[in-house]
C-alpha cells in the first residue's frame, strides 16, 4: 500500500491535521498530560481513556501505537508513541514497553492505536496481540489493563471484544453440544420404537 503523507491526507481526510496543525496539537497535548492527567486519579473507567485517548490520537492520518504507562493506583506515569505505520497497519516492540515499563516503575501499562479509517472494530491481529502481550509482560510483573482501537469519536476495548467472542464461541459450543445429544436420543428413540414395532409384529404374527 502506498503511504500518504500527513499533509496530502489532511486534504483528502476531514478529520486529518496537516503535519504543522498536529505539531501545535501535540504540544498542547503534552501540556494536557502535565496539568491535568499526571498523578490525578483520571484514568480509571472507560469514558476517561477515551477523552484521554481521543485527544491522545486527534487528526492522524496513519496508523500510530501508542502506551499508556500507569503506577499501582492507575495514575498517569507518561505515555509514549512507539509505534508508526501507515494507513492499515502498525507493528509493536514488546521489548520496548517492557523495559519502558520498568523503568518507569509502572504497574499497568494500557495499549493504544488508532484506526484512521474510523473503523472501530478491531482486527484478529489486535486480539492476537492483546493475548501475546497479556502473556509476555505478565512474565515480568507488568500488567496490561487493556488494549484500545481509537477512532476521532471513540475507543474500542479490544479486551472486551476478546471476551464477547469468547462468550459467543462458548455458546455455540454448548448449542453444538446440545444439538448433538438431542440428535443421539432420537436416534436412541427410533431405535426402541422400530425394536418394539418389530417385536409387536412377532407377537401379532
Amino acid at each position: 500500500m502506498t503511504t500518504i503523507s500527513q499533509d496530502a491526507a489532511a486534504s483528502i481526510h476531514p478529520n486529518a491535521l496537516t503535519s504543522r496543525e498536529l505539531s501545535v496539537v501535540r504540544k498542547a497535548m503534552k501540556i494536557i498530560e502535565s496539568k491535568c492527567f499526571k498523578n490525578a486519579d483520571v484514568l480509571y473507567y472507560m469514558e476517561d481513556f477515551e477523552r484521554y485517548l481521543i485527544l491522545r490520537f486527534a487528526g492522524l492520518a496513519h496508523e500510530q501505537g501508542h502506551v499508556v504507562y500507569l503506577d499501582i493506583d492507575r495514575r498517569l506515569i507518561d505515555a509514549d508513541a512507539i509505534a508508526f505505520g501507515n494507513q492499515s497497519k502498525v507493528s509493536w516492540d514488546i521489548r520496548h514497553i517492557a523495559f519502558r515499563a520498568m523503568t518507569l516503575g509502572a504497574e499497568h501499562v494500557v495499549m493504544a492505536h488508532n484506526h484512521p479509517s474510523d473503523n472501530p472494530m478491531p482486527s484478529e491481529a489486535d486480539v492476537q496481540n492483546l493475548i501475546a502481550f497479556e502473556r509476555g509482560l505478565s512474565m515480568v510483573g507488568i500488567n496490561l489493563l487493556d488494549s484500545f482501537v481509537v477512532t476521532s469519536k471513540r475507543i474500542t476495548s479490544i479486551k472486551e471484544h476478546r471476551e464477547r467472542i469468547d462468550e459467543m464461541r462458548s455458546r455455540d459450543l454448548v448449542a453444538e453440544h446440545e444439538r448433538r445429544r438431542a440428535e443421539r436420543r432420537a436416534k436412541i428413540a427410533a431405535t426402541k420404537a422400530a425394536k418394539r414395532a418389530a417385536q409387536l409384529q412377532g407377537v401379532a404374527a
